[in-house]
């Protein structure tokens, strides 16, 4: 049944309380907080949004499209939260200084 719901990666946005951060998974939970936790000011983007979001609750987009399309329409009046990266972007080049020892200084007697 959750399979309905048309997950997809996390998005973060602002709740209508202060410093209130919510967690949007699915197309579900996304028309979920459209209709009822959405600031005041709706845009074009809003109502693009609810249409695709329905859509995508019937079958006929990617919850991928849908999350595009909430993104965007969180854009709009600021409530959207940018993702940082947990890690650095992996560029498939090794680390120069793997593998290599420090060097041992020795001791002279003197």
């Amino acid at each position: 049944m959750y399979e309905d719901y048309k997950t997809f990666q996390r998005v973060q946005v602002f709740g209508r309380q202060p410093e209130q951060l919510i967690s949007v998974t699915s197309a579900y939970d996304a028309a979920v907080f459209l209709l009822q936790q959405w600031p005041d000011e709706t845009g074009p983007k809003h109502l693009m949004a609810r249409e695709i979001l329905l859509k995508c609750l019937e079958g006929n987009c990617s919850a991928a499209v849908a999350r595009v399309a909430f993104v965007e329409a969180a854009r709009e009046p600021g409530i959207y939260m940018e993702a940082e990266p947990m890690r650095p972007a992996y560029t498939g080049k090794p680390n120069p200084k793997w593998g290599k020892r420090k060097p041992r200084w020795r001791e002279t007697a003197g």
